[in-house]
């Protein structure tokens, strides 16, 4: 069995399981790239967040999946609003690529095995690299519109998809107990960097607390949570790295500031609208580095 872990920036390490050995072996850039490169038989997987649905009308869809045939999906969940409940599988820019436009939370009441379905499903699907995004507070100066990449993550929501026996045998997985030093992608975020540059864009950068929610962040959470290290603070994404990390995966974090986190006046209404509002720079930064993964 094939597992792979990152390992510092610029090299990632394949752990080969033979029997009970464990082979470790160094890989260069070229390789991941070579890993992550898209085909229609390893399209890359994209979930998309709050109010950031409409890049899905960008895809050249070849065929519709319900959320109701993922294994492992909640068949009850309703969408929240600016969320949609149907894969679509096509090509975006003539990139292979497979869109989920919602995810269901544990806020919702669900478990954290249930909201890390889709990436399972992607990975089936025979995904190698998945693009997680998502609209987020700032926790610190980082304004209001921004779009940023996340390197690291808190998990904070009390929850891990590998914390049961069913969740590692998901995963495909003899022992729970995974690295998540490297998780998100150094050679995806890289891509991403320079998409920016390109585009002419100010990227942030920075570490994404996942909170359980659904009630917005206190002034004193948010102050906590600076002294923590966090950037952004959300209430997704964290399992869902875990998961994807768990199955080797690489994962790209994209973060789209829509309010700075403990102010009054926060609403999922406003969120939705400052997503609006910044979904054209969210969406060009996503088909920008798109194109590199698939170049």
């Amino acid at each position: 069995m094939l597992k792979k872990c990152l390992w510092g920036r610029g090299s990632t390490r394949l752990r080969l399981m033979q029997g009970e050995r464990t082979v470790v072996m160094d890989e260069t850039f070229e390789k991941v790239a070579a890993w992550c490169k898209p085909t229609m038989e390893h399209p890359i997987a994209i979930v998309l967040g709050s109010g950031l649905g409409s890049l899905g009308e960008r895809v050249r869809v070849v065929r519709h999946i319900p959320y109701s045939d993922i294994d492992g999906f909640p068949t009850e969940a309703i969408p929240v609003e600016g969320h949609s409940f149907t894969v679509l599988v096509g090509e975006l820019d003539g990139v292979p690529v497979v869109v989920y436009p919602g995810r269901v939370h544990m806020y919702q009441g669900y478990d954290a095995l249930q909201v890390t379905s889709l990436v399972r499903h992607a990975h089936k699907l025979g995904c190698r690299s998945i693009v997680l995004s998502c609209a987020t507070g700032a926790v610190g100066a980082i304004a209001p519109g921004t779009v940023g990449i996340i390197t690291d993550q808190i998990n904070l929501t009390g929850r891990n998809p590998l914390a049961s026996p069913a969740g590692v045998a998901a995963a495909g997985l003899d022992s729970p107990f995974v690295s998540m030093a490297g998780a998100y992608s150094p050679y995806l975020s890289g891509l991403a960097r320079e998409a920016a540059s390109e585009l002419g864009m100010e990227l942030a950068e920075g570490v994404y607390a996942g909170l359980l929610g659904p009630s917005y962040e206190t002034p004193a959470e948010i102050r906590m949570l600076g002294t923590l290290g966090a950037d952004y603070v959300g209430m997704s994404t964290v399992c869902e790295a875990i998961m994807a990390r768990a199955m080797g995966m690489e994962v790209l974090g994209i973060a789209l500031v829509t309010n700075k986190a403990g102010c009054p006046g926060e609403s999922h209404a406003k969120v939705l609208g400052a997503a609006d509002a910044a979904a054209e720079a969210m969406q060009a930064l996503a088909l920008a580095t798109i194109r590199r993964i698939g170049a």
